[in-house]
C-alpha cells in the first residue's frame, strides 16, 4: 500500500513512499486574489506548475498501479481531484465543526468517512448523514502498553507540546510551575526556553515519549488528536489545555474529554496527590488499539470495492466475524 506525500516524514522501512511535488507557492501561479477558490476547495491557486505536476503524477500512479481505493488524509483538494477523475476514495475526518462547503462536498463525494476517534466526540452540529457515513475507530496510538508506575519526583509533572502550535499551553507554563512548585516540571517539545521558575526543566524532543509519559504522575498537554490518543492509551492522569485551531477542533475535544472524565480541566482544584491518583475508569470504551488492523481486514474482505464497502459500513463493528457476512 503506497503512501503519496510531499512530507519529509520518515516512514518505516517497509512503507513504499511516492514523493509528490509540494503545493507551496512556487512563483508560477497567477497573482493571489484575482481568482478566488470555488466553495468546494480551500486552496486553489491558478496556473501553479507544481500543483499541475503533483496532480499528473498522482493520477498516473493510480492508473499504473490499478489502485482501487484511495484514503485521503484531510485534503479537500485531493478529494475533488479523485471524484472528478472517477477514483473512489475514503476521507479521513478530523474533530471539530467542519460544516463548511468544502468539507461537506468532500464528505459527500467519499465512498465512506473515517474518524480516528469515538463517535461520542461528534456533537449535534455534525449532520446526521455525515455520522451515518463515518466509521469511528475510537482512539488508538503507537503506544501499546499501559503503565501505572511513578518512578520519582523528577517525573512528577510532564508537559508535552504538540507540533501544531502551543501558544496557550506556553502561556500556562508560569501557572503550571507555580501550581506544582514543590515538584519538578519537565517540558518536552520545541518551545521557547524561558526560566519561569527553578522547578522548570526543558527537555526538548525525547526519543522515547512513551517511557516519559508512563513514568509521569500528571501529564499536561494540549488536545490534539494524536497526543490525546497517546496519553489516553497509557492511562495517565491528563490535564487538558485546548489550543486555538480551525473549526474549534481542540475546544470540542476538550469538552468531550472533560465531560467523559477522560481528562481534567485546569480549573479543577486538586492537589498533586489527588491528580496523580486519578484513575480513568471508562477509558477502554473509547480506545481500540486493534483499529488499524481491523480496518485493513474489513477493506480486504470486500476487496476494496467501493460499492461493497459503502453498503457494508455497519459491518465494521463486527470485523472478527466478517467471514460470516455474505
Amino acid at each position: 500500500m503506497p503512501v503519496f506525500t510531499s512530507s519529509k516524514f520518515q516512514f518505516g522501512p517497509n512503507v513504499e513512499v511516492i514523493e509528490m511535488p509540494a503545493e507551496d507557492p512556487d512563483g508560477t501561479a497567477a497573482e493571489p486574489g484575482i481568482f478566488p477558490p470555488p466553495d468546494y476547495l480551500h486552496y486553489s491557486p491558478v496556473g501553479q506548475k507544481s500543483i499541475q505536476e503533483r496532480s499528473a503524477l498522482f493520477l498516473k500512479e493510480i492508473l499504473h498501479r490499478s489502485i482501487r481505493l484511495v484514503i485521503i488524509d484531510v485534503s479537500v483538494e485531493m478529494a475533488a481531484l479523485c471524484r472528478a477523475a472517477s477514483i473512489p476514495y475514503a476521507y479521513v475526518r478530523l474533530p471539530g465543526n467542519r460544516n463548511d462547503p468544502a468539507h461537506l462536498q468532500a464528505f459527500q463525494g467519499a465512498t465512506f468517512l473515517l474518524a480516528y476517534y469515538p463517535a461520542d466526540l461528534d456533537g449535534p452540529e455534525i449532520p446526521q448523514w455525515v455520522k451515518q457515513k463515518t466509521i469511528y475507530t475510537g482512539f488508538f496510538s503507537r503506544f501499546k502498553e499501559r503503565s501505572n508506575s511513578i518512578t520519582g519526583p523528577e517525573h512528577a509533572v510532564c508537559v508535552f507540546t504538540g507540533s501544531g502550535g502551543n501558544s496557550r499551553l506556553v502561556n500556562y507554563l508560569p501557572k503550571i510551575a507555580a501550581r506544582f512548585s514543590d515538584r519538578m516540571v519537565d517540558i518536552y517539545g520545541n518551545v521557547p526556553k524561558v526560566q519561569y521558575a527553578d522547578n522548570i526543566c526543558y527537555k526538548g524532543i525525547h526519543p522515547d515519549p512513551q517511557m516519559v509519559m508512563s513514568a509521569a504522575g500528571v501529564v499536561v498537554a494540549n488536545c490534539g488528536l494524536n497526543l490525546t490518543s497517546e496519553i489516553l492509551s497509557l492511562g495517565r492522569s491528563f490535564i487538558a489545555i485546548p489550543e486555538d485551531r480551525p473549526y474549534d477542533e481542540q475546544y470540542g475535544m476538550h469538552r468531550f474529554l472533560t465531560s467523559s472524565k477522560l481528562a481534567i480541566d485546569w480549573s479543577t482544584d486538586w492537589d498533586f496527590e489527588k491528580l496523580a491518583g486519578y484513575k480513568i475508569s471508562d477509558v477502554d470504551r473509547f480506545i481500540d488499539q486493534n483499529a488499524p488492523n481491523n480496518m485493513m481486514v474489513w477493506m480486504e474482505h470486500f476487496q476494496y470495492q467501493p460499492s461493497s464497502l459503502k453498503k457494508s459500513i455497519s459491518t465494521w463493528a463486527n470485523v472478527p466475524n466478517l467471514s460470516l457476512i455474505a
